[in-house]
């Protein structure tokens, strides 16, 4: 009983960090390139991004996402909609951190709660050599 009580949360965080370490989609992370213009170094991928998610994020041009809107707290965030469903990208800065982090929430409905999607690190794009 006393080794079952041991195991048990073991494999329970390992069933929840294996559902957090997939790779990040290509789609995805162009979609947020795309959008913010910097380099996107994902660190997170949730169970929650779905393959519908990659479709339409990947269908979707950058024009369709809404200007830049500030916040305060260094944060600034871009909305898409897409019939009922939205995806919001919000970027915050820390103010230790060297580079500011990306946050992808998906709204399946207008009056559900947001679920996050992918996060990473936004860096300058490097100049390519000439």
């Amino acid at each position: 009983m006393k080794i079952l009580l041991f195991v048990l949360p073991l494999l329970l965080i390992g069933v929840s960090a294996q559902a957090q370490t997939k790779s990040t989609p290509p789609a995805v992370v162009t979609a947020i390139e795309g959008v913010t213009g910097k380099q996107f170094l994902p660190d997170t991928v949730f169970a929650a991004l779905s393959q519908e998610d990659e479709k339409l994020l990947a269908k979707e041009p950058v024009a369709n996402w809404g200007l830049p809107q500030a916040a305060e707290n260094d944060m600034s965030y871009y909305n898409l909609v897409i019939g009922t469903r939205s995806y919001q990208l919000v970027i915050l800065k820390a103010p230790k951190a060297v580079f500011p982090t990306a946050t992808l929430l998906r709204f399946t409905d207008p009056k559900s709660k947001p679920e996050p999607i992918a996060r990473g690190s936004l860096k300058p794009k490097a100049d390519k050599p000439k």
